[in-house]
């Protein structure tokens, strides 16, 4: 995406944020790239891939294709499998990250208490339906992406 486009994208969000008294996490596309590139991943390289829409209509048939339809798109990413591993490898989170779902009560009035992700009815289920899928996940972890 254009760098234009980004600057624009992330005005519109900064403006959608001052009835919420909040702030933009990046204030231009240089502040979010800076945070992207200086994210420990370990040596995880970039890659990317090319995608277009399939029936572009460069034929000349159809002269009301939409002028997307016509462009190729690089795609840039990082391997979200190492990405994770080396994430998940990291010493300082070691007993900071909740590798299991779990419930959780408030003592004095068994209230549930909903704090983080795996706090969630949707992380207890998802592990209860893969447990059920396969024993041969046992002692593994959800992570989504």
């Amino acid at each position: 995406m254009p760098t234009k486009k980004i600057d624009t994208l992330l005005e519109i969000w900064a403006v959608s944020l001052l009835a919420l008294c909040g702030e933009p996490l990046f204030t231009n596309q240089k502040d979010l790239y800076h945070i992207i590139n200086s994210t420990s991943v370990g040596e995880v390289k970039w890659e990317n891939f090319v995608v277009w829409y399939a029936n572009n209509g460069r034929d000349g048939q159809d002269s009301n294709t939409a002028p997307w339809m016509l462009d190729s798109y690089n795609v840039w990413y990082r391997d979200p499998h190492k990405v994770i591993h080396n994430v998940l490898a990291r010493a300082d989170l070691i007993g900071r990250i909740d590798y299991i779902p779990y419930w959780e009560y408030d003592p004095t009035n068994n209230q549930r208490r909903w704090e983080d992700f795996m706090s969630g009815a949707w992380a207890w289920n998802e592990a209860d339906r893969i447990i059920r899928a396969s024993s041969e996940t046992r002692n593994s972890t959800e992570v989504c992406l």
